[in-house]
């Protein structure tokens, strides 16, 4: 398994050896990848988020940039939790892949 730092840069598809895959099915497994780190990181976020914080923040369907400069200004150690997480989803994939 490779250390932390490598997983940040580690090409997920190429790690698991699909490659050969088609170009769909690759962009369709990143798609859901990337939704459920979405979903993970968020839920971090708003454990690091006071009440206050919680009722200031943009709703749903608000302006992306909005949200990501709410959060950047709320959560000091965001880029800290986005590389925890993308580290955890790589390792636990990387992981299921090897035991099958």
């Amino acid at each position: 398994m490779a250390n932390t730092q490598d997983l940040l840069s580690t090409n997920i598809i190429q790690a698991l050896g699909l490659e050969a895959l088609p170009k769909e099915e690759k962009e369709a497994m990143l798609e859901k990848m990337t939704e459920l780190l979405v979903k993970r990181i968020m839920l971090r976020v708003l454990s690091e988020l006071s009440d206050e914080q919680l009722a200031n923040m943009p709703k749903e369907g608000s302006n992306p940039e909005e949200l990501l400069s709410f959060v950047a200004e709320n959560v000091p150690d965001f880029n800290m939790i986005m590389d925890e997480e993308v580290i955890k989803l790589k390792s636990e994939v990387l992981t299921a892949a090897e035991q099958v």
